[in-house]
């Protein structure tokens, strides 16, 4: 398997001036490029030559680890990014106030996390299994893949993220992030959309799952088999629709 660039769903200079062109052209151009070729180069003739990005993390270690990992943060990192950032909706609102009091506490505790991490690293907001939100700071290549965690949200606070525009101004760049956030996108991996089936009252929610049918809680409803049906009314998955937050 050849792993590939992830593409940026936004124009270079979009980010701008949050996060200039050059920044995306050095760090996601040439860092994260030498990442993914470094992976190719790395599993030819191992056992890790036809796995998935998340399942090499799961299990390499050394170099082979490095590089999935990286690539697999780095692409996680450029999706949570908007040049257009707007307002979160209310349920990602409602699900940090659950789990640090308010948003604005969530932020202080996130950006203190990312100000104070020593060196090289990353800081996520991730959800366990039980649904508990959390901060989880990860030096180097660290990333919530190998704890069995989920990512919703990710600072990316190597040198490299910054320098060029924030020199050493990490705490610059922090502030900058914020209003580069996508939060729709944070808001659907925090609180996932629930489906609703268009022949029957049924209402398919990602965190409760649906056991009788053999689908775990947790899962999201674009990761359920195709072939999977209604447990009420047995119409299958491609007759749900999203209900609107």
């Amino acid at each position: 398997m050849i792993h590939k660039m992830p593409e940026l769903p936004y124009a270079m200079e979009a980010l701008a001036p949050g996060m200039s062109q050059e920044t995306l052209e050095y760090h996601y151009g040439k860092h994260l490029k030498t990442y993914v070729d470094n992976l190719n180069k790395l599993i030819q003739g191992t056992p890790y030559e036809t796995m998935e990005l998340e399942e090499i993390i799961r299990k390499a270690d050394g170099g082979i680890f490095n590089n999935a990992a990286q690539t697999w943060n780095h692409a996680f990192f450029f999706n949570n990014l908007t040049p257009e950032s707007k307002p979160m909706k209310q349920k990602l609102v409602n699900a940090l106030t659950q789990h640090f009091g308010s948003v604005e506490t969530f932020k202080e505790q996130f950006t203190q996390t990312a100000a104070s991490l020593f060196g090289a690293g990353w800081v996520w907001l991730v959800k366990d299994k039980q649904n508990k939100l959390s901060i989880l700071s990860e030096s180097n290549a660290g990333t919530p893949v190998k704890k069995g965690l989920k990512p919703i949200l990710v600072i990316d606070v190597w040198e490299h993220a910054y320098y060029i525009d924030y020199r050493n101004r990490r705490a610059d760049y922090i502030h900058a992030f914020w209003n580069l956030i996508d939060w729709d996108k944070v808001a659907d991996l925090c609180v996932p959309k629930k489906y609703s089936c268009t022949a029957c009252d049924y209402i398919y929610d990602p965190e409760k799952g649906a056991p009788e049918t053999g689908i775990a809680p947790g899962t999201a409803f674009e990761d359920i088999p195709d072939d999977w049906t209604c447990p009420l009314c047995g119409l299958y998955k491609n007759a749900f629709v999203a209900i609107e937050d």
